[in-house]
């Protein structure tokens, strides 16, 4: 008898462990399963974390019906078309646009004017005209460098020519003071100061190579084989040492966005994601970080490490709305700072819901429904010019909010620890109070969507550099980039505007340059005195209609 209660014993303990030993294996076998699915979107799938809407709808109705949110006898096809999360949208008809009115188009014209053969012939200038026929066509030209060659005359005052000192111009002679006067004064203007001084690169050059460099995303051997089709031979090192130069200059625009938007702005979106670095053996890894003054700036800056005290640096001093993803780096900028609200980001939940449909498809369905109905109670609070009613959105929002937590709460209990839909519902339970924020403050956003929309462009240019080969390499990126953005965030042509700017930097009040950045330019370049030093220290098209008119057209948002 004792030893079949032993061999019980024995056998239980070792059903204990094979089940301990079971889970284990289950939650490593999800684990990998789930890395191997993001990998594969990643390399082959598509980046969008779409869901179905017909997805969403059963399992969350049965969830609102649970919850007391719909009537027990209703249809679950009548509370799904009552209830649906994103209402189904009327096909427009489509109709024929016909071919595209070209004189909408903010193109620059250059008509010619064809005569009949009739005209050449003898007696053909006694025709009489009767009117004419237009027609309109778009045709290319290919962009073109110019040599400018700058001439300054020389001149001497009429008294002075043919005199013994104009033969020799460089003789002194005293004064009553300490100073030598020259006998003859040569008359010749002053050369304009440039943008960069002894430099080969007019502004309109700094300009396009910044613009193709980081707005296009071609590196700078790429640009020196597009000059040499041109017929411009150039090193890339000298390319490097104009970039370099121009960066100098930017750089104070920028430094003073950044200013300006830590110690005034209301609300701060930021993310950050990383980049290579250079080095012999192995690169190693920085990041850039985009913080965005909503309406106002949008900045990057570059770090050398990703860790809290870096960051907290970046952003010491601010006092106001920071809306993030909950990464562990902002810990020490929120201890530091107790000026700083933190604000969540639900696109940041709905990402770790939708990883988790792999392994509990049904849970995950569920949470994305609620979250997509939060979007649809945002949207609904919004007019027809967009501008938001918080009262409305709060109202909307609220019991949804009050059936989410009730069933994070008792879904959580359910899950096993450490699985991708217990993740997915601890992240919506720790981050319950920066989640629901915006239900007070019209100010805050659902989600943090504009900062991963400024740092794709980063990781398209990526995929073209590959690395920054120094950490100087990187500032500059980070320099240029948000005045790109910037320009982008303002309807802003980037080149027009940068070739501008540079042409100014070098003569602008330094406590002054704050009226440079891209959210006050249209400004600045509207006033009189700005119009004058453009024509004054522009070299390039000084007589002709390209300096004339600085003011570039917006471009289209995309």
């Amino acid at each position: 008898m004792e030893k079949l209660l032993a061999d019980n014993a024995r056998l239980t303990a070792d059903v204990a462990e094979l089940r301990k030993s079971n889970d284990e294996l289950r939650k490593l076998h999800d684990g990998l399963t789930l890395a191997l699915a993001r990998m594969q979107r990643q390399l082959f799938g598509q980046k969008a974390e779409r869901v179905p809407t017909a997805d969403t709808q059963l399992p969350l109705l049965e969830i609102l019906r649970a919850l007391g949110r719909l009537p027990p006898e209703a249809p679950i096809a009548e509370a799904s078309a009552s209830a649906a999360v994103v209402p189904e949208k009327e096909k427009k008809k489509v109709t024929p646009h016909g071919r595209r009115k070209l004189s909408e188009e903010d193109l620059p014209v250059e008509r010619l004017v064809i005569e009949p053969p009739e005209r050449q012939l003898a007696g053909g200038e006694a025709l009489v005209r009767i009117g004419e026929e237009v027609s309109h066509h778009v045709d290319y030209r290919p962009s073109s460098l110019v040599r400018v060659e700058v001439v300054r005359p020389k001149y001497l005052r009429p008294e002075d020519v043919g005199t013994s000192a104009a033969s020799a111009p460089l003789r002194l002679v005293e004064t009553d003071g300490d100073e030598l006067a020259p006998l003859v004064k040569v008359l010749m203007a002053q050369l304009p100061t440039l943008p960069l001084m002894r430099c080969l690169a007019g502004a309109g050059l700094l300009a396009i190579i910044l613009v193709q460099k980081y707005a296009d995303h071609l590196p700078l051997h790429r640009q020196v084989r597009i000059f040499r089709r041109q017929g411009f031979r150039l090193a890339s090192s000298t390319m490097s040492d104009f970039v370099g130069g121009a960066v100098g200059l930017l750089a104070l625009i920028v430094d003073a966005m950044w200013k300006q938007s830590r110690e005034t702005a209301a609300i701060i979106l930021t993310d950050g994601t990383g980049v290579l670095i250079l080095q012999k053996e192995k690169c190693r890894r920085g990041h850039f970080y985009v913080f965005i003054d909503v309406g106002r700036h949008v900045i990057f800056r570059y770090l050398k490490t990703n860790d809290g005290p870096s960051v907290a640096d970046e952003l010491a001093g601010y006092s106001g709305l920071l809306q993030s993803d909950a990464s562990s780096v902002y810990h020490e900028l929120l201890r530091r700072e107790p000026g700083i609200t933190e604000c969540g980001c639900w696109a940041h939940g709905r990402r770790h819901l939708f990883d988790a449909l792999l392994s509990d498809r049904v849970r995950a369905l569920v949470g994305i429904g609620f979250i997509s109905k939060l979007y649809d109670a945002d949207r609904d609070a919004r007019g027809t010019d967009g501008m938001l009613d918080a009262i409305k959105r709060k109202a909307l929002a609220q019991p949804v909010l009050d059936d989410l937590q009730k069933w994070v709460r008792q879904e959580r209990q359910l899950v096993d620890a450490g699985t991708a839909i217990e993740l997915a519902l601890g992240y919506l339970e720790r981050q319950w109070v920066p989640l629901t924020r915006f239900l007070d403050d019209a100010r805050i956003r659902l989600d943090n969507n504009p900062s991963e929309l400024e740092l794709r462009h980063e990781a398209v240019g990526r995929k073209n550099w590959l690395f920054c080969a120094t950490d100087n390499g990187a500032e500059w990126n980070a320099t240029v980039v948000s005045l790109i953005a910037s320009c982008r965030m303002h309807d802003i042509e980037p080149w027009a505007y940068l070739r501008d700017v540079l042409t100014l930097l070098p003569v602008w009040l330094k406590s002054q340059v704050i009226e440079l950045a891209p959210a006050y330019w249209r400004a600045t370049l509207a006033r009189p005195e700005t119009q004058r030093l453009l024509a004054e220290l522009s070299l390039l098209g000084r007589d002709g209609a390209h300096h004339a008119n600085r003011t570039a057209p917006a471009i289209t948002p995309t």
